[in-house]
């Protein structure tokens, strides 16, 4: 219904509940996930598309990338893909 980015907006929010952790810049993933494993799990082609994707991300500030791992910075700008 909202195209790749939001078949990716939604899987990244449910990461939250499932191994998100709280810290003072926002919320990380404590688990490293791959832009292939991403592109698996919202049933996109190719690996390319999640790069483009969570690129836009960080350049609106919604994610940052630490140690491999993603840090989501504005949870209520995914919120909405979610529901």
């Amino acid at each position: 219904m909202n195209g790749k980015s939001g078949a990716i907006y939604a899987f990244l929010y449910n990461l939250i509940s499932l191994f998100g952790k709280e810290n003072e810049e926002g919320i990380l993933i404590d688990m490293q996930v791959t832009n292939d494993d991403i592109a698996g799990f919202c049933g996109i082609s190719t690996r390319n598309s999640v790069n483009r994707i969570l690129r836009g991300l960080r350049e609106e500030n919604v994610i940052r990338i630490v140690d491999n791992k993603i840090l989501i910075l504005n949870a209520d700008y995914l919120k909405p893909y979610a529901d």
